[in-house]
């Protein structure tokens, strides 16, 4: 078989190419190729053409899919796709195509397994392109048998970029893959879009709901009674951090959490409020049953009458946070990125009770959780509604 000694040059020992790609000068970049969490990335093709570079991993979004164009006896163009559904823009030019395909794969559950790649005859170009995923699905485009294969390895099988050069062809391409498994994944320098004054000012999510109401009056003629009014009622408290780029990274990991976090928590009042605290949890989720327990003894006089009821202060929030993603790798690489997310609480104070000779004053009815609240024109006692907190 012959061989052009510049295609063996070029493919075969398989040059080291990421120093000479770079932002400056190619088609649109969307990030640098240069100082990555990779390995050394193995280069295949040509010196011809404008250098490129594609990758977006300083935002944490991987590549999900790769389009190629084939003619005759080279490769015309690559495109590749975004886990954030953008792509890279046709790189190359479409002109002679011969063959075509588009390999996607899900890189929350999959990834590549094997690249090889092979440079043309003339040494002018990336003369053919094989993709495997680990699912088992392949890609293989381009003229067989120039040269011998350049095989890359794929490290972690996670793709996070491509850099090379092309023209009105693709001359050359390296793959940069993540250099190695995740060990371990951390949340770092949350900020909090609202501050606990923000959100205390104006009670967001913050209520006070009735559990229970009594109304009752001593039947007896003769003798006196005790009324005792108490219960013990069950609650779910849960508080949950998410971001779109654990899912998208496909980690299986659990996520450390730590540092200044805002959460709703309970005063020595018993009321509910915003505020900061220094905490560290190495679950993004996290859910208790918390009891409710609330006793009234009242002695009623024959004839008498006494109303009952039992309060909780019930919280609710949603809000958007940044922070900084750290994510470990077992060779001890660090890969840091900001992460946009988003932190959801539940949260309730321990219940208490009061009972009266009058019957409560009409609140404004505020919905409690799960329910609905009364039409105005309800004959509900005013103590079996929700009720707005008044700081």
């Amino acid at each position: 078989m012959f061989f052009n000694p510049k295609a063996l040059l070029l493919g075969a020992t398989a040059l080291f190419f990421s120093g000479l790609v770079s932002a400056q000068n190619g088609t649109a970049q969307e990030g640098s190729c240069d100082g990555g969490p990779w390995k050394t990335p193995i280069y295949t093709g040509a010196e011809a053409g404008t250098a490129f570079c594609h990758t977006k991993y300083q935002d944490g979004v991987v590549m999900s899919g790769i389009e190629v164009w084939s003619a005759k006896k080279n490769i015309e163009a690559i495109q590749f796709y975004y886990s954030d559904g953008s792509n890279s823009g046709t790189i190359g030019k479409i002109d002679k195509e011969k063959e075509h395909m588009r390999l996607d794969w899900d890189p929350a559950s999959d990834g590549l397994s094997q690249v090889k790649m092979w440079a043309d005859k003339k040494g002018e170009s990336l003369g053919r392109i094989y993709l495997r995923t680990k699912n088992g699905q392949e890609l293989n485009l381009g003229k067989e048998g120039d040269t011998d294969p350049v095989e890359t390895q794929v490290q972690s099988g996670m793709l996070l970029g491509a850099s090379g050069r092309a023209d009105g062809m693709v001359n050359g391409l390296s793959l940069l893959f993540l250099g190695s498994k995740v060990d371990k994944i951390t949340l770092s320098d949350v900020v909090f879009d609202e501050t606990p004054e923000e959100l205390n000012k104006r009670m967001q999510g913050l209520q006070m709901t009735i559990l229970d109401y009594a109304d009752h009056t001593n039947a007896m003629q003769d003798s006196n009674e005790t009324f005792t009014f108490g219960k013990t009622e069950t609650r779910t408290q849960s508080k949950e951090y998410s971001t779109t780029q654990t899912h998208t990274l496909g980690f299986t990991h659990s996520v450390e959490i730590s540092g200044k976090l805002m959460g709703i928590g309970m005063s020595a009042s018993n009321e509910l409020s915003y505020s900061y605290a220094n905490a560290k949890t190495e679950t993004s989720s996290t859910q208790t049953t918390v009891s409710l327990n609330y006793v009234s003894a009242t002695m009623l006089k024959p004839g008498q009458r006494v109303f009952c009821r039992a309060t909780a202060m019930f919280g609710q929030y949603k809000g958007d946070y940044t922070s900084t993603m750290n994510v470990e790798l077992e060779d001890g690489t660090v890969w840091k990125f900001r992460a946009d997310g988003t932190m959801e609480q539940i949260a309730w104070s321990q219940a208490s009770s009061k009972c009266q000779s009058d019957p409560f004053p009409a609140d404004a009815a505020v919905p409690a959780p799960g329910g609905s609240a009364p039409p105005s024109n309800s004959t509900a006692p005013a103590a079996r509604r929700a009720l707005p907190f008044l700081a």
